[in-house]
């Protein structure tokens, strides 16, 4: 009833997914940077504590520096590369599902040469998980029930990846700032060496895990809600909502999907390596069970189709 299984999987789309796929990992990598820098200040403090305790002032100094420079400088860059990004999802899936681009939201399109230049080719096991990117269940569908289908996919696979994130992130900063405090008391007891050594040199990572869990906590608010407008799509589509209503509500929903991603923070791949095998297989099972449902849907319009 539909050609998402085959739009998804022509050389333009793939192309967009690899450029998509590598400017997230470089953003990602650059912050690793930073956060392995982050999380190595702790450590050389608590050794300048115990053999060159004259160098304390220079690693608080550089600590709060370096929290400055992220700032000025870092966190633009990955702003514009966030952004790109998203230009280029969302031109994948204006395409896939047969959505207008709204040039009033996401402005321009991503330039060809700019997507060449970023679409290098990705390692075997990279490249198999751009194919099929959608359900292929959703054939069953008419291209406007498929398209409510496929943004609930996107929208619950985020909410869940990054519901578990967060609470990887609180536990991690909690668990650095006990044993690290624990180790410069033990090291040195007293608070000026504390305070030099350790707080001002983990303050910078604590920040930052901190401040990630509670974007990814107002994140998760937006995509439960998302959600819920999606459910009541879906329900309104049984009770007999028209295809042009349920069309034009679609493409809100995709300007609000496209501002998520936009300002959405970054999670790391290891953690989405780690946790995509098992949310793949709920969420295809989540789509089967969608499709069941509006399978009724599907055979009236089917057959209100073969009488005109």
């Amino acid at each position: 009833m539909n050609e998402i299984d085959k739009q998804q999987v022509s050389a333009r789309m793939l192309n967009l997914l690899r450029a998509r796929t590598l400017i997230y990992r470089r953003a990602k990598n650059y912050q690793a940077v930073g956060l392995v820098i982050s999380l190595g200040l702790p450590l050389i403090g608590l050794v300048v504590s115990a053999y060159f305790a004259q160098c304390k002032p220079f690693i608080a100094l550089f600590a709060l520096s370096f929290s400055y420079l992220e700032v000025l400088f870092f966190d633009p860059w990955l702003k514009a590369q966030l952004k790109t990004a998203a230009k280029l999802q969302e031109d994948f899936d204006c395409t896939v599902l047969q959505m207008d681009w709204n040039s009033f939201v996401a402005g321009s399109k991503v330039d060809p040469e700019q997507v060449f230049e970023d679409a290098q080719s990705l390692s075997e096991k990279d490249e198999k998980r751009l194919i099929d990117w959608y359900p292929l269940v959703v054939l069953e569908l008419p291209l406007y029930l498929a398209r409510l289908v496929c943004q609930r996919t996107n929208i619950w696979y985020d909410s869940k990846l990054r519901k578990r994130y967060q609470r990887v992130l609180l536990s991690g900063a909690v668990c650095l700032g006990i044993v690290v405090g624990l180790i410069s008391l033990r090291i040195d007891p007293t608070l000026t060496s504390f305070v030099l050594t350790t707080l001002a040199p983990i303050t910078p990572v604590v920040i930052w895990a901190l401040r990630e869990r509670n974007r990814q906590a107002s994140t998760c608010e937006l995509l439960d809600r998302l959600n819920e407008d999606i459910k009541k799509l879906l329900t309104q589509s049984s009770s007999g909502a028209t295809e042009e209503y349920l069309s034009i509500r679609s493409r809100e929903l995709q300007d609000a999907i496209y501002n998520h991603r936009v300002s959405s923070p970054l999670i790391f791949d290891w953690v989405y390596n780690k946790m995509r095998r098992g949310m793949e297989e709920r969420m295809n099972a989540g789509a089967e069970e969608l499709v069941n449902g509006l399978r009724p849907v599907a055979a009236k319009v089917a057959a209100a189709g073969k009488q005109q």
